[in-house]
Parts: structure tokens; sequence; C-alpha cells
């Protein structure tokens, strides 16, 4: 294994990593939200962060996943370039990192441009998670095979 291989697996591990954290954190927001809506919650006791804590780690978590995913794609393609001669970006170890990349890269932008703050984010947070494991797992029976 070469270190630019190396380097890559783990860029992409911490992306994925860090949208690990995201998912947990958005989460945590939605429980919390929905036990101050229901009033099952007393505010001030048992939990220090609030929502807005929790949403500017959902963001912060996010744009750094976002980072290290695209940097990591970015490194996958410059090595299956020098491997083959060319990039295939029909690959399954280049398309669904790719489509994983562009579903947060919308996620983030809904934030930035639209101000999209709370539950929305949160749900796509999770839901995008589940995309992360469905890909991550798919790239170790890749690697194996």
């Amino acid at each position: 294994m070469s270190a630019r291989l190396i380097l890559h697996i783990i860029i992409c591990s911490l992306g994925y990593l860090l949208f690990g954290i995201t998912c947990v954190i958005a989460f945590v927001y939605l429980k919390r939200e929905r036990a101050i809506k229901t009033k099952a919650y007393r505010l001030g006791k048992g939990f220090r962060w609030s929502l807005h804590d929790l949403d500017r780690g959902l963001f912060i978590s996010l744009t750094l996943g976002f980072v290290a995913m695209g940097l990591g794609l970015l490194m996958g393609m410059a090595l299956q370039g020098a491997k083959y001669g060319m990039v295939d970006l029909t690959s399954p170890r280049i398309l669904f990192p790719a489509v994983i990349w562009l579903f947060y890269l919308l996620v983030l932008s809904f934030r930035i441009t639209m101000g999209l703050r709370g539950k929305i984010p949160s749900y796509m947070a999770v839901y995008g998670f589940h995309a992360v494991v469905l890909s991550f797992a798919m790239e170790l029976y890749l690697a194996t095979t």
C-alpha cells in the first residue's frame, strides 16, 4: 500500500466519522426538540446544550465531513487515474461517495442560501447517514473482492 492510498483511506474514514457525528447530533436535536414541544422536558435541567448549540454543532460537523469527503473523493479519483490511466466515474467506488457528497452539498447549500436550520436539516443528516453506512459497507465489500 502506498502512502497516498493510506492517506486517502484516512481522509475518507474521517469524512464518514464526521457524518456519523453529524447524525448523532441531529438525532439528539430531534429528540430534544420533540421533548420541548410536548413539554415532557423541563428546561434547564439535565441537559447542557440548547437547540442553537446543537444546530451549530451539526453545521460544523457537516461542513468538516463534507470537506473531508470531497478531499477523499478527489484523492481517490487521482489514485484511480494514476493506476489505470483514466478515471471511471461510473465505478461504484467513485459513484456512491460522489452521490453522498452531492447530497450533503444540497444540505449545506440549503443551510447557507436559504437559512434552513433545525428540524429539516437534522432529518436530512440522519437519512444521509443511512446512505453513508450503505456506501461504507459497499466499499468494504469491494475491497475484499
